[in-house]
């Protein structure tokens, strides 16, 4: 592979497995709640299901340095997917809560294990000098399934039943495995961790409090833009997140570039305040332009925040301690999404939708000036 180049077989087979995989993570967002309810959960116990892979995701990452130590990521994703596959299976054969959620903790593991070694295998296979935007291109399919996902699983439930639902993830998922499958071994990848390799890392603080903060405001935005919208009578909810991704899936490639050549801090500063334009006029949505034009705002600034943040990480981190890096990364990202959502739903009660999302504008505001002062050293 040329020093230039990171289009390989090896990337290309990554891209795609990771693609996938996520195709069948955002299918799964939206229908399984609604199979839960079929099944005649409680919604506790819904909610207990859908998030009990957060928590299993979150406590496996924990032991990422080990895992490195002991196995190869090509054996690594391959059990990943497996678990996936395994937890697919179970849901429309198991009905039980207690079976139900032993179902979603194991597709939690396979969870943490796929999103950390995707991400560092796809990393392996990148020169220093274009990380951000192999990086970039490596979100786009992200991006793109997560977009696409909930449109086909919805229609699936709808028309066809569950049964064909959780059968289209089995073959999605079998797509996968053999994408992986199809990948041999990169030298980078054969570097392994530090004996002693730590699970938090000081060295990552920066990254990791900016893509906290940023997952407890895309969990308010996520979460509750839909209800909030509603209750503005507005009809266009599917297409603030349909032109957000398309506008995230656009900017990648561009901020990755710009990150190469200039380092994070630019990306940071004009993303950051888009993102806060974007929360102001959520708070402030009459109509539905408005609402579509605060997506747009929401996606470039989600696509460009992201992977900036996680292309920063594999930029400052060994090759040895890259694992580890991305496991605290991922676990900072999902805790905020996890207590954002937690946290959130509490203000809501107290200010209604639209008073908790002026204090995410304020939060939104304090971020520029904390990305700023992050970034200060890599400027």
């Amino acid at each position: 592979m040329k020093a230039t180049s990171y289009w390989s077989r090896n990337f290309i087979l990554i891209l795609i497995g990771n693609a996938l995989l996520f195709m069948v993570y955002n299918m799964q967002v939206p229908v399984l709640p609604l199979f839960g309810k079929q099944l005649g959960l409680t919604p506790a116990q819904i909610g207990i299901f859908v998030g009990a892979i957060m928590f299993a995701a979150l406590v496996t990452r924990l032991f990422v340095p080990w895992f490195s130590g002991k196995f190869s990521k090509k054996v690594l994703l391959v059990v990943g997917i497996l678990l996936y596959l395994l937890a697919s299976v179970g849901y429309p054969l198991l009905g039980s809560f207690g079976l139900l959620v032993l179902l979603r903790l194991f597709n939690g593991l396979g969870h943490g294990i796929t999103t950390t070694y995707f991400a560092t295998s796809a990393a392996d296979e990148l020169p220093a000098n274009k990380i951000g935007e192999g990086m970039g291109y490596f979100g786009i399919g992200t991006m793109m399934t997560a977009s696409l996902a909930p449109l086909l699983a919805l229609a699936i439930v709808q028309r066809v039943s569950f049964a064909a639902f959780f059968v289209t993830c089995i073959g999605i998922l079998f797509l996968a495995m053999l994408a992986i499958l199809g990948t041999t071994r990169s030298p980078r990848s054969a570097a392994k961790p530090t004996t002693k390799a730590p699970v938090f890392d000081r060295q990552f603080m920066p990254q990791c409090s900016l893509v906290f903060i940023l997952g407890v405001l895309m969990s308010g935005v996520m979460t509750f833009t839909p209800i909030y919208a509603q209750a503005q009578h507005l009809t266009a909810i599917s297409w603030f997140f349909f032109v957000a991704a398309i506008a995230g899936v656009v900017i990648r490639p561009i901020v990755g570039r710009s990150f190469d050549q200039r380092g994070p801090r630019l990306v940071l500063l004009i993303s950051t305040v888009l993102l806060t334009v974007g929360l102001v006029m959520i708070a402030v949505i009459s109509s539905n332009w408005l609402l579509i034009t605060a997506g747009i705002f929401y996606g470039v600034a989600d696509g460009a925040i992201y992977p900036t943040l996680q292309a920063w990480v594999f930029k400052v981190t060994t090759l040895e301690n890259r694992d580890t890096a991305t496991g605290m990364f991922l676990n900072s990202y999902d805790l905020g999404m996890g207590l954002g959502a937690v946290v959130l739903g509490g203000l809501v009660e107290l200010l209604q939708y639209q008073g908790m999302f002026w204090v995410l504008s304020i939060v939104g505001l304090c971020y520029i000036g904390l990305a700023m002062g992050c970034s200060r050293r890599v400027a």
